[in-house]
């Protein structure tokens, strides 16, 4: 059997981050996962990151960042008024973010671009870049060459 899940979407909170009675750090959020054929439909998964995932995603991952999730599912069980219920969870071996990179406040208030930093390595491309070889029709007209100077 394999266990494996990949989602993409967006996150709905900021990470809550907490330690375990053994002091493992453990952050959760929970990541919206779109339909691509409705965008009405969107599915909400919970999702648990450990040790230095877990770190990283308190760190770097905020309301609204798109990121991609690698990991498997975990189903916990409880009893709640004499009824069972469960529920599936996420618990991820990977985050990754998507997408460019935001705008802080500072750049949106100066109204900077990120066209400029894309530009740099085009720019950087055409000033190493070496042109072609020129055809010469001259290269045509030399003399043909004899069966000792053909390589084999």
């Amino acid at each position: 059997m394999i266990n494996s899940i990949v989602l993409a979407g967006n996150v709905v909170a900021d990470p809550e981050s907490r330690s375990t009675q053994s002091g493992k750090t453990v952050a959760t959020f929970r990541l919206a996962v779109n339909n691509p054929l409705n965008d009405k439909d969107v599915v909400y998964i919970d999702v648990d990151t450990w040790e230095k995932q877990a770190d990283f995603v308190t760190t770097y991952v905020k309301k609204g960042s798109g990121v991609s999730v690698v990991g498997r599912l975990r189903q916990d069980s409880w009893e709640k008024d004499g009824k069972k219920q469960s529920k599936i969870i996420v618990v991820a071996d990977r985050v990754n973010f998507l997408g460019g990179k935001k705008k802080d406040a500072a750049q949106e208030a100066e109204g900077e671009d990120e066209a400029p930093q894309r530009a740099a390595p085009k720019q950087a491309a055409k000033q190493f870049a070496k042109p072609a070889p020129a055809y010469s029709k001259t290269a045509q007209k030399s003399a043909p060459l004899e069966d000792d100077e053909v390589p084999m």
